[in-house]
């Protein structure tokens, strides 16, 4: 099976064939596979790999003398490392003649306690490193910690980076042939509830139905996930339980920062200080129309489908699922409502097949880039939304998608065809995905039309 990493591997192996320093920070929360591309990486290359963990200083710098022991010189030991500076210095006289691949996972546990570790680890990037062939990889599990170092005024170490990427959720396609065995519907829930993230892709079970992995995953006093976000809000923020409760809040469906504010009780200006720090955490973004006036439109919305999962859903029934109640839950209270939780998954997913069809020249026109358009959301005028929206100067792509039991019917097609002020001078095309298929009479108006596709689930996921 192809890996899931294979664009960034290729870029990885591109660097590491420059055989000169080389400086690469990756950074993402947990699960995002930093630690798993790493070792795809390194399979082959002549390696350190340390990972780091909140231990005393004097028992750090053992742990990594013993990691370079193990990984470079099992018949060769070194003597002890007493000093940080001792132990960059001897790694980079191993990568004068041999190109050296060392990794650092987990930085931010590094400096601490360990006030002399940054000094050393500033001096070795100025000196000791570039006189060799290191490769080095830093990561961390701390998105706030990554944006504070790159920010950092210099002399700085994180000044001297080669390459950097934030590792977050994998492209649905990508994932596709982890996710095949499930039915094509329970493909598209799974990569939501797992958030497409790499790591929780692969505690999926192939075996199992798509609802024992739901079960297995969430629902269980020893599930993995059960207490996985609170990790790591735990580790990045103070003021958690304000923070669980604006997410809970945006998980339910409220989008708009005065009905956020106003549900949790706090003035809309404190209230988008705490939405913008979810934002920096890479939780929250802001979503705005593709076209037209979008400053007054902003909507908080979800970047990670688990975390949306799993604040509406499980957050506020953990008391439950602890008194072994999780099946019951999930059965009366979570499966009915899986097709609204899906709903905005299967628009991510569409996206992507937008995206695909300019990538295989199949689009009517080379778009480049795709968002959502909506309107309304006052007393005076309700709230309508097209999730899809691809445009240039004279043309314009609006989707729309439908997860349901029952067909898409003629109303969506209405519903494209309204007559739209930022969309009036544009030829249109229309596209309608739907999980359930679609009626005669919309197949046979689409079909007359012959601006319009129809897009069934198969030929979605496929």
């Amino acid at each position: 099976m192809e890996t899931l990493f294979a664009s960034e591997l290729k870029k990885l192996n591109t660097l590491y064939n420059r055989m000169q320093f080389s400086f690469l920070f990756l950074y993402g929360r947990d699960g995002t596979g930093k630690t798993e591309l790493l070792r795809e990486f390194c399979q082959n290359k002549r390696t350190i790999f340390y990972s780091a963990t909140e231990i005393v200083p004097q028992r750090q710098l053992h742990a990594f003398w013993e990691e370079a022991v193990r990984c470079i010189s099992p018949h060769q030991i070194p003597q002890e490392f007493t000093t940080w500076e001792q132990a960059f210095s001897w790694v980079s006289s191993v990568s004068f003649s041999h190109r050296l691949v060392l990794v650092l996972d987990e930085f931010q546990n590094l400096p601490v306690h360990q006030p002399d570790f940054m000094e050393a680890f500033q001096n070795a990037m100025e000196h000791d490193f570039p006189a060799g062939k290191i490769f080095l990889a830093i990561t961390t599990s701390s998105v706030g910690y990554a944006r504070q170092m790159m920010q950092e005024k210099a002399p700085s170490p994180f000044h001297h980076i080669s390459a950097r990427a934030f590792l977050d959720a994998v492209p649905f396609y990508t994932c596709r042939p982890y996710l095949s065995t499930f039915p094509p519907l329970e493909q598209i829930c799974l990569y939501g509830i797992t958030g497409g993230l790499p790591s929780y892709i692969n505690m999926l079970r192939p075996e199992a139905t798509g609802r024992e992995n739901v079960l297995s995953l969430f629902f269980q006093k020893d599930s993995p996930l059960l207490f996985e976000p609170l990790k790591y809000l735990h580790r990045e923020l103070r003021e958690i339980s304000t923070y669980n409760f604006l997410l809970e809040i945006i998980a339910s469906g409220r989008n708009r920062l005065a009905d956020i504010a106003s549900d949790a009780s706090i003035g809309t200006n404190k209230c988008a200080k705490y939405l913008n720090i979810l934002i920096s955490l890479g939780i929250l973004t802001k979503e705005f129309p593709a076209v037209g006036d979008t400053q007054k439109k902003v909507r908080y919305v979800f970047v990670d489908h688990m975390l949306r999962f799993w604040y509406r859903f499980v957050y506020p029934n953990i008391s439950t699922i602890l008194f072994g109640q999780g099946r019951t839950l999930y059965e009366q209270e979570v499966y009915p409502k899986l097709s609204e939780y899906a709903l905005p998954v299967f628009e991510t997913v569409c996206t992507e097949y937008l995206e695909r069809l300019v990538d295989t020249q199949e689009a009517p026109f080379s778009y480049h880039h795709t968002g959502s358009w909506w309107c309304g959301g006052t007393k005076r005028e309700p709230f309508f939304r097209i999730p899809l929206v691809a445009v240039d100067e004279t043309h314009t792509v609006l989707g729309i998608c439908h997860a349901s039991e029952v067909p898409a019917d003629l109303s969506y097609l209405e519903s494209l065809n309204m007559p739209l002020e930022p969309f009036a001078d544009k030829e249109r095309y229309l596209c309608i995905f739907s999980t359930a298929g679609f009626t005669p009479e919309l197949t046979q108006a689409a079909a007359e039309a012959g601006n319009v596709w129809l897009i069934d689930l198969e030929d979605t996921v496929l």
